[in-house]
């Protein structure tokens, strides 16, 4: 994935995911899984992959663990220190695709929001998965928000490819991405995570080029 693309995306007010300081529709679904989250007995610590512009800390504080976000370009690892007000955000700049640059067990949770879709490779994500599954504790959760394959968005892009994979780009970005359908995921987890629950969420995205109704979904998976 291109660096310079990436560090694009957050200077364009069109793109409401990178601009919009709310925090994504998938933390409705991680506040009900928090009573699960407070059960694991690990480090008091989560790691937010692609976090952006740290819109979803503040919800993910809620679980009690200390916030510690990777994200792949500078512009919004510097958005996501601009609001941390009270210095209690850890950022770091990091790949996905390369080994995670923290300790085994170091952490109880791992969320990706509207993230693993800029992992195309099977292999990619199957090593993401098992340096996810290398840095959680014994016992930790993986929560993933991803785009799906029947996204509106999305899906008159989609290049559906002879291996299966849904292939597909951001028209005003121009990033290459994938979607996902929530049973792909969990077999290129597999085995490093087992499924535990699940959630679709569908709504209104209004962009520069029209309305859209978008449908994504999220997943919370136990380490194996």
């Amino acid at each position: 994935m291109s660096r310079q693309l990436w560090e694009r995306e957050y200077l364009n007010p069109a793109i409401s995911s990178s601009t919009n300081r709310q925090p994504s529709h998938g933390t409705a679904f991680l506040r009900g899984c928090l009573p699960r989250i407070a059960r694991v007995r690990g480090p008091r610590r989560l790691l937010d992959l692609g976090c952006g512009g740290g819109r979803n800390a503040g919800v993910l504080t809620e679980t009690g663990l200390a916030y510690h976000g990777m994200d792949f370009a500078y512009r919004p690892l510097a958005k996501a220190a601009a609001r941390d007000t009270d210095g209690s955000l850890r950022l770091v700049q990091g790949s996905m695709a390369d080994r995670l640059p923290f300790a085994d067990g170091a952490f109880s949770l791992v969320t990706a929001f509207t993230s693993v879709e800029n992992v195309v490779e099977d292999r990619q994500l199957r090593t993401l998965a098992e340096e996810a599954r290398r840095v959680l504790c014994p016992g930790g959760l993986l929560y993933v928000y991803f785009l799906t394959t029947e996204d509106d968005y999305y899906r008159p892009l989609v290049d559906l490819g002879p291996d299966g994979r849904s292939l597909t780009y951001d028209p005003v970005t121009g990033l290459r991405q994938r979607v996902y359908r929530l049973s792909e995921l969990s077999a290129l987890f597999h085995p490093s995570f087992a499924l535990l629950d699940s959630e679709e969420f569908v709504f209104r995205d209004t962009r520069s080029n029209g309305t859209y109704l978008r449908r994504l979904a999220a997943g919370l998976w136990a380490s194996g």
